[in-house]
């Protein structure tokens, strides 16, 4: 009797560490989706703010130029914030302070609030699309 209540918990726990897994690799990045087309006018030329708050950011994506830096700041509206861009060597952009981020290869990067912020934390992502 007690092997099968011990084989019973067994399985639950196993489910239940399944369901609380993640359909994305390694490092954090989402499996490959359709390219995001970009106006000409949504592309930051120079300067580019990011603003976050209460897990969240203000865009679903920014967009710059392959080979162009930028400065990027990140704005924290409310709370503490910073940003990783996955599979770049940006991996701590901190709340109000200027970075100039130059990346070369064109395509979408996957970005991640890089500060523990509470409950919403794990979900907090937006992109950068590099044209």
């Amino acid at each position: 009797m007690k092997k099968w209540l011990v084989l019973a918990l067994v399985s639950a726990l196993m489910v239940v560490l399944m369901a609380c897994g993640s359909t994305s690799n390694s490092n954090g990045s989402a499996a490959p989706a359709a390219p995001i087309k970009v106006s000409e006018d949504e592309i930051a030329t120079g300067s580019l703010v990011i603003t976050a708050s209460d897990w969240k950011f203000d865009k679903e994506y920014y967009a710059i130029r392959a080979g162009e830096s930028v400065e990027l700041t990140v704005d924290s509206i409310s709370g503490v914030h910073g940003v990783e861009i996955l599979d770049t060597e940006y991996n701590n952009i901190i709340n109000n302070k200027t970075t100039t981020v130059t990346i070369t290869e064109p395509g979408t990067y996957n970005i991640r609030c890089s500060v523990p912020c509470g409950s919403g934390h794990r979900t907090m992502t937006t992109k950068l699309v590099v044209v």
